[in-house]
């Protein structure tokens, strides 16, 4: 793994803060019926330590945070990387199911957890399918869920979500709990009520 990689985590992580700009007054809090309403107080993802990434990873998102729910923070992260098929349809005649999950430039968007071991080493703890509707933006939410922001692999990450997905750790990956329609380019938490907040 390169220093590009540590280098790209570390500014990513150090420019969070700056990229939310701004006061309360601009996010929505999300209830449990995909309805907004004003938010509060917001709290952005916490940063992860700085990892020594592959070169070819774009990370456009991360944080810090326990979502498999065995008390220990991950880095949990929204990275497009070039796609590679399941390693078990080597023996199977069928077409992949993921094989229509990426970019035109063969860019694929997934959720990793990967457990910081220091001085820029991790261990990859699950790394999910190319997604169908990729990953622009995630935040960790206090009951451990992790929220997404999605997109669509021609719109690509710059544009804005169509969606505003919660998922939950099953103790093998992300289980699917919620999605709404919603347009949007961050993530972050309320802090008086746990809510996912987005603008």
């Amino acid at each position: 793994m390169s220093g590009a990689g540590l280098l790209a985590l570390g500014l990513l992580s150090s420019l969070l803060p700056a990229l939310a700009g701004g006061g309360a007054a601009s996010w929505q809090a999300v209830n449990s019926r995909g309805q907004l309403t004003p938010a509060g107080q917001v709290r952005l993802n916490r940063p992860c330590p700085a990892l020594r990434l592959p070169p070819k990873w774009r990370v456009l998102d991360a944080t810090y945070a326990d979502v498999t729910g065995d008390g220990q923070p991950d880095c949990v992260l929204a990275v497009w990387r070039p796609w590679k098929d399941w390693p078990t349809r080597r023996w199977l005649t069928l077409p992949s199911p993921v094989l229509g999950n990426h970019d035109a430039a063969g860019l694929s968007a997934q959720i990793a957890v990967l457990t910081p071991l220091g001085g820029g080493r991790y261990r990859e703890r699950w790394v999910g399918s190319p997604l169908y509707q990729p990953v622009m933006a995630l935040s960790a939410l206090p009951d451990g869920r992790l929220a997404t922001l999605e997109t669509t692999y021609p719109r690509g990450p710059g544009a804005l979500s169509r969606n505003l997905s919660l998922w939950r750790w099953t103790g093998f990956g992300l289980r699917l709990e919620q999605r709404w329609p919603l347009q949007a380019r961050q993530l972050a938490t309320e802090e008086a009520t746990g809510r996912v907040a987005a603008r």
